[in-house]
């Protein structure tokens, strides 16, 4: 039996048997198929609700108008209708509800709660308290030398950090219970500021304001496009350089710090990020409610992950706001994109809220 032992252990590698995989390694990478799989899915409904976005409105336009325009051809009537007026539109909704998908599963991850989404912890309202703030009660040619957007932008981002430094302040990103009662604790006041701000101003300015703070992508034109797409893009990729220790935050503090990452620095880089997204989609379509809520949890869901992953997460706001946008173009009153968000999300997230307190019924 020795003998027989020896020889076995003094075999060539290539004679020994394949252990093969580990039930865990086997089990991670079905996870990254599956995650993959949800991203290509959303990533086709995505592409399928730009198509229709392009073609819904007062000039209806088939699929096969629509890409017949964007691959060089289609009358000069649909041209019109597609390059001049809706593009702009459609791109912005697309890149608006990533954006939006991306900063909540970044959000969700680093607090470690599903519902920490940046609507909900007021980081959205600060932004737009901000933007109200210096645009409808800012004197008469405070912001003339400035562009119209990098203006509103700016304020934005200024408006969401200050609220960001509130919620680290009170420590709410250390304590994840805690940090849902600060944040909508901060949600309520932003909300109590913009109704006074709005009695401050003047009515033609309270009018102009309160179709932006509707939250709607229709008002988009093409000279605001390449800002808010570096925008994005540049906190995107702040936020993916330190996407490799993402998975560890879903830990706690100590058990990251033990696995090598420096939690304070991610949470700092992963915060900026978010808020630089926010900000800046504020900016440019005004407050939209529940994409960065809702569209990471069913990402997670729908992916069977612990935690929503980003690209996915991006993927999914992408095609919620867009069908949405769908939605409301093809209603018979001219309805903006962040009602309907709405509309959708709140029946989306109280389902998601009971299915989860199931889940820990059933433990």
């Amino acid at each position: 039996m020795t003998g027989a032992t020896d020889l076995a252990a003094g075999d060539p590698p290539a004679l020994r048997r394949d252990p093969g995989p580990t039930p865990w390694a086997a089990a991670a990478r079905r996870r990254r198929l599956r995650v993959l799989a949800v991203t290509a899915v959303l990533v086709v409904a995505t592409g399928a609700g730009y198509l229709l976005l392009l073609g819904t409105g007062p000039v209806r336009l088939s699929p096969g108008e629509v890409l017949a325009v964007l691959t060089g051809g289609g009358d000069a009537r649909a041209i019109g209708v597609v390059w001049d007026l809706r593009l702009p539109v459609a791109v912005a909704t697309v890149a608006v509800g990533a954006a939006l998908g991306l900063a909540g599963a970044w959000t969700q991850t680093l607090a470690r709660n599903p519902i920490a989404s940046p609507d909900l912890l007021g980081v959205s309202g600060g932004a737009a308290v901000a933007v109200v703030a210096g645009t409808v009660v800012a004197r008469p040619g405070f912001a003339v030398e400035i562009s119209p957007y990098w203006w509103r932008a700016l304020l934005a981002v200024a408006g969401a950090a200050a609220v960001v430094a509130v919620l680290a302040l009170l420590g709410g990103f250390s304590a994840p219970r805690r940090l849902v009662v600060i944040g909508v604790a901060l949600g309520l006041m932003c909300q109590g500021l913009l109704g006074y701000l709005m009695v401050r101003a003047d009515l033609s300015r309270a009018a102009e304001a309160q179709t932006w703070l509707a939250g709607s992508t229709g008002l988009v034109r093409a000279d605001s496009l390449a800002p808010m797409l570096t925008g994005l893009a540049v906190c995107a990729l702040l936020g993916a350089s330190v996407s490799r220790d993402l998975p560890v935050l879903t830990h706690d503090d100590a058990t990251a710090a033990t696995l090598g990452v420096h939690v304070g620095r991610v949470r700092l880089v992963l915060l900026v990020a978010a808020t630089g997204l926010v900000g800046v989609s504020v900016a440019v379509v005004g407050p939209i409610g529940f994409v960065a809520l809702v569209a990471p949890q069913l990402v997670r869901v729908a992916a069977g992950s612990p935690a929503p992953p980003p690209a996915a997460s991006a993927a999914g706001g992408a095609a919620l706001l867009t069908w949405c946008a769908v939605g409301a173009a093809v209603l018979p009153v001219s309805v903006p994109v962040g009602l309907a968000t709405a509309i959708v999300g709140g029946p989306v997230l109280v389902v998601l809220v009971l299915s989860a307190a199931r889940r820990r019924g059933a433990r």
